[in-house]
């Protein structure tokens, strides 16, 4: 088994989708910790609406490619619909099987992430999450709910 960290976010319903989001979550996955939500600055052009953010750590005996295919499926459930088109647009639930490239830079994943994973270890930096969450401005985050 393995603990993998995921990072959601919504800007469609979000008061509606991330509830729904993790309670499918935690019906077919082992979940070990949810984070606050936060409401955030959208990402990307001006004029979008602003997202629900939260991390999730589950644990799991798939591979992380499974898993990440089981997770575009609970994204399709709720009404998700990619389009490589636009990367920032409005989106019902996203969900990222985290760690991905520049993740320490953006506080919507490392401000929730370090609330269950303070400890964890960045593997490309090495510094801890709690760490790298520090040196975030969190202008523009504000707490919503705890799930």
């Amino acid at each position: 088994m393995s603990v993998y960290y995921l990072s959601l976010g919504s800007n469609i319903q979000p008061e509606k989708n991330v509830p729904a989001c993790l309670e499918l979550l935690k019906s077919e996955l082992a979940v070990q910790a949810i984070s606050t939500v936060y409401e955030t600055e959208p990402v990307g052009p001006a004029g979008r609406q602003k997202f629900w953010n939260a991390a999730v750590a589950v644990q799991s005996a798939l591979t992380r490619e499974k898993l990440s295919q089981h997770l575009r499926t609970i994204e399709a459930r709720l009404g998700r619909t990619r389009s490589a088109a636009d990367r920032f647009a409005p989106r019902t639930i996203d969900i990222d099987l985290l760690p991905q490239p520049g993740y320490q830079k953006l506080a919507f994943i490392m401000i929730p992430l370090s609330e269950i994973a303070p400890k964890e270890r960045d593997p490309e930096t090495g510094k801890c999450f709690v760490e790298l969450a520090e040196g975030l401005s969190r202008q523009g985050l504000q707490k919503i709910n705890s799930f």
